[in-house]
């Protein structure tokens, strides 16, 4: 369970502030700074941008000044295991930025609110609040082919288009209107959305349409008809061999069977 022991939402200091503890600060320590800093981790010197993400150790030295002025977000916590950096992927004492810092800093925001509020179960949420933070930290910081050369942005509207796409599933979806999504020509989606997420946009489609597919048959009890318009299928000779090929069924026989037999 993570404890927080306290932390802050866009705090700002005095311009240049100057942040210096050699014998680090007795916890872990996970910084925003929304600020350029200039940061001495080891022997070296570095001095970030704006945006930079920064998890200290427990015992490393803490020392970091701004560059002007100075404004980050923080929390300084322990965990009862620390294999979270391990299980999380993550990397200690290193900077690094990522590509949707806006929404790491709403989960300081609630983390800081909870804290401060300090409503029923705040403790509770707190540790739930910390793991989605470093969840998003992980997927932000491994999801992204950054050797690629390709901007941020353009991850993040590609992000955007894969959810669209698969939290309509039903819609009338074809290469042109998912390409759309990014204002690109349908080659180049394909070829950007296999880089992002190893895989095709019809090939996620399609497995998204047999899972709601399955859903509807074994749950709601549908008719293998109306279920595969209800996942999406215009064609039922077209849904029963994607279904026979991905269950290793048919719909029907899918229905038919006992909770226990899936």
């Amino acid at each position: 369970m993570f404890h927080t022991r306290y932390c802050d939402y866009n705090h700002s200091n005095p311009d240049q502030d100057f942040i210096n503890r050699p014998e680090g600060s007795g916890d872990y320590l996970f910084l925003y700074f929304m600020t350029p800093m200039k940061i001495q981790i080891g022997a070296k010197k570095t001095v970030t941008k704006e945006g930079a993400f920064l998890l200290y150790t427990p015992g490393e030295p803490q020392i970091f000044q701004a560059v002007k002025r100075f404004r980050n977000s923080f929390v300084h916590f322990t965990c009862d295991d620390d294999n979270f950096l391990k299980d999380y992927n993550l990397p200690g004492n290193q900077i690094v930025y990522l590509p949707d810092p806006d929404a790491m800093n709403a989960l300081f925001r609630n983390i800081y609110v909870e804290s401060v509020v300090k409503p029923d179960y705040y403790q509770e949420q707190i540790d739930k609040l910390m793991h989605q933070l470093f969840i998003l930290f992980s997927r932000q910081l491994h999801a992204y082919p950054k050797e690629s050369g390709i901007h941020a942005d353009l991850y993040e509207q590609f992000k955007k288009a894969r959810i669209e796409i698969l939290t309509h599933i039903d819609r009338d979806w074809d290469a042109d209107s998912m390409a759309a999504l990014t204002n690109l020509g349908t080659s180049q989606f394909y070829n950007y959305y296999k880089l992002f997420f190893n895989s095709s946009p019809k090939s996620e489609l399609l497995d998204a349409r047999i899972e709601r597919s399955k859903y509807l048959l074994r749950v709601e009890k549908q008719p293998v008809g109306q279920a595969a318009i209800q996942a999406g299928f215009d064609n039922l000779s077209h849904f029963t061999r994607y279904f026979k090929k991905a269950c290793g069924m048919t719909p029907t026989e899918y229905g038919h069977m006992e909770d226990e037999d899936r």
